[in-house]
């Protein structure tokens, strides 16, 4: 019934968590590792946000993703080589664009969770191109099937830089691994997220939500108190520098430096540049007497021969065009490039502030050749960029070797034209005026929403104007036209929703099971519907219905079993959809009965006269006597006559002839009489 509408991403938070945060998942690997002698062996699968707005700044440079990137890069670089260690990971939003078909289900696990492919996780997590939504229930319930059902540790450290997007309950994710009989720790990391946010992953295994450097201390001292810290370990690291192909032993400077901020500097040996750092993600600097040159997405590992070679050569700078000379703020633009030099690897354009580091990155794609264009998203952000051509080197490290002339984004004028007054759940129609990005949507929220917050939405490329359902209940409220990667407000206009009346008008009492007519005063609004529950029942709950829009009066069928009952008016509106008004309605028992020869022969036919209320879909059958609710045979409706006719089943033994009933699943048994199929 209910669809409810995507949640928007939260603001960023200071690189710095994020490093807190890797050492949040290290403390929760050696968590699952103190375990794994007594429950068998660990399986680990490590979920990452690839959604849009992933590639939002971070302080220093950094996009959030790349933050995230580097986090995981330390956590896999320093992972334990055990061999009931098993790690997999799973990536989300990195396929398709958010609001486009499939946005919802794109969630695939990348690399299985079998052993430890330190090359393979390092790889596919460095080359993640956020894009799409943030379908997270959907991901965690496709990561209950990805786990065995075999003993041992099961853990899932999900990172995410905002809440549920696709209308998911992460009640329904949990289950998904009960149904199973897999007992998981689930380890939630949030990016500065809001209280709605936080409310929501309350009670969803261990969530951490960090909006200062000191709660993240706090949060990572109780989720380490009780575990021993990784093992410190360092690992030799050795670097050659050529120039036009002959090496380079001496005179320049090498130095390492850590996502932390760390640096260490490499000594000439042998001809060779040498040191011992910890495992994680570095950038290299090379200092000579002329100039300075980075190069960045190094990671040194266990087991791997942590070699690089930094060619020094000069070469001819790749000329980079942006055009427009001044493209709109979160649109796109184009970049051209040309004097590329042969490509060793997979080189790539980005977006960029001048000021940033070569390391720091925003939208990017790979190209090949000499020269050509690709087409990047441009930030949302109207300080000065550059377009950089990052050139792809044999070792996986890269070098930025071309730099467009600056260029500053700007805005467009934005507006939203809608209704100063409207009904409280009615459909209004909003124009707009404005950028029309990719991620644009436009929203009703309270005046005192947050930005970024949404109910009701649509995207400004389904058309203009476009169609809100206005929440159900009244009071001060805004028609926001909204970028979706940013959360920034381009335009907003009040509006104020006023109150609907509603009843719902039906008889005191019923039979059990029958079909009562219901009348209804309401809106009428798209998604307005009239349902019988339990009295008490949740709010959201419905069992039979029927769309106002389909009628008034509208029919309802009743529930078998007597009792104490609701009819109420709710709406798809919101999620759980609300009641609106309600009456309450006693079912009371019908009589039923059957009355038929006690034996008969196997396959022949008998008559079966029965006593009930004859509700649409009661039907009479025969079963096996141990058959469970629901089961049938042979059958007829009661609609089709009194008495009706049964043909007996082939092979004797002892039956049972049911009086049942298609308004409730499985088909409750109402009346059942005890029947023998004789040779």
């Amino acid at each position: 019934m209910p669809r409810p509408a995507p949640t928007r991403r939260s603001r960023s938070l200071a690189a710095t968590l994020l490093r807190g945060a890797s050492a949040l998942l290290l403390g929760t690997l050696a968590l699952a590792g103190s375990a794994h002698a007594q429950a068998g062996p660990t399986s680990v699968q490590l979920i990452l946000d690839a959604s849009g707005s992933m590639f939002t700044r971070l302080p220093g440079g950094q996009t959030r993703i790349a933050a995230a990137q580097d986090v995981l890069s330390d956590l896999i670089a320093a992972l334990p080589d055990r061999p009931d260690l098993n790690v997999g990971l799973r990536l989300y939003g990195a396929r398709t664009n958010a609001g486009d078909a499939g946005a919802c289900q794109d969630s695939a696990l990348t690399i299985p969770m079998t052993g430890v492919d330190r090359a393979a996780l390092l790889n596919t997590v460095r080359t993640t191109r956020p894009r799409g939504a943030t379908p997270i229930v959907y991901s965690l319930t496709q990561a209950a099937r990805d786990f065995p059902t075999t003993p041992g540790r099961k853990l899932v450290v999900l990172v995410t830089d905002g809440l549920e997007s696709c209308g998911g309950n992460l009640q329904d994710a949990l289950k998904a691994f009960r149904e199973r009989g897999i007992e998981v720790d689930l380890r939630v990391i949030g990016i500065d997220l809001n209280d709605r946010a936080a409310q929501a992953f309350a009670g969803v295994g261990t969530f951490v939500n960090t909006r200062s450097a000191p709660e993240l201390a706090a949060a990572l001292g109780q989720a380490t108190a009780q575990v021993a810290p990784p093992a410190t370990q360092t690992l030799p690291v050795t670097v050659t520098l050529t120039s036009g192909g002959n090496p380079v032993p001496s005179g320049p400077t090498v130095t390492f430096t850590a996502t932390g901020g760390r640096a260490t500097s490499l000594s000439p040996a042998g001809g060779t540049y040498a040191a011992s750092v910890p495992p994680g993600a570095y950038t290299a600097t090379v200092r000579t007497a002329t100039d300075t040159r980075t190069f960045a997405g190094l990671t040194v590992s266990a087991g791997s021969p942590n070699r690089f070679t930094f060619d020094l050569t000069p070469i001819g700078r790749v000329t980079l065009t942006v055009t427009p000379a001044a493209p709109t703020a979160g649109g796109r633009a184009t970049v051209t490039f040309s004097g590329a030099p042969t490509a060793t690897g997979r080189p790539w354009i980005t977006l960029a502030r001048p000021g940033d580091p070569d390391a720091a990155y925003l939208d990017w794609e790979y190209v090949t050749g000499k020269d050509g264009t690709v087409t990047l998203t441009v930030p949302d952000d109207t300080a000065p960029h550059e377009a950089r051509y990052h050139q792809a080197n044999p070792d996986g490290s890269t070098r930025v070797i071309g730099r467009s002339a600056p260029f500053t984004p700007q805005r467009t004028a934005a507006s939203v034209t809608a209704p100063a007054t409207a009904a409280a759940g009615s459909a209004i129609r909003v124009g707009w005026t404005g950028p029309n990005n990719p991620g644009d949507y436009v929203t009703i929220v309270p005046a005192s929403a947050d930005p970024g917050a949404y109910t009701r939405y649509f995207y400004t490329r389904e058309g203009n104007p476009g169609t809100l359902t206005t929440p159900t209940a009244p009071g001060v409220y805004e028609v926001r036209l909204n970028n979706e990667t940013s959360g920034r407000v381009l335009a907003r206009a009040p509006i104020t929703l006023t109150a609907s009346a509603y009843a719902v008008t039906a008889p005191p009492t019923a039979t059990a099971g029958s079909r009562i007519q219901v009348g209804w005063t309401g809106p009428n609004n798209p998604g307005d519907y009239v349902t019988i529950v339990k009295k008490g029942a949740p709010v959201g709950t419905y069992l039979d219905y029927f769309y106002t829009k389909d009628g008034n009066p509208g029919t309802l069928t009743t529930l078998p079993a007597p009792g104490e009952y609701e009819i109420r008016y709710s709406t798809e509106a919101t999620s759980p959809n609300p009641t609106l008004t309600s009456t309450p309605i006693r079912l009371t028992a019908a009589a039923y009965s059957l009355s038929a020869p006690r034996q008969g022969k196997a396959g022949t036919t008998i008559q079966v006269n029965w006593t009930g209320p004859n509700n649409p879909g009661d039907y009479v059958t025969i079963v096996p006597r141990s058959a469970p609710v629901g089961a049938y045979l042979d059958y007829f409706y009661t609609k089709d006559g009194n008495p009706g006719r049964l043909t007996l089943p082939a092979q004797p033994g002892e039956y049972e002839l049911r009086y049942s009933t298609e308004a409730a699943s499985p088909n409750p048994t109402l009346h059942s009489l005890p029947f023998t199929v004789t040779p």
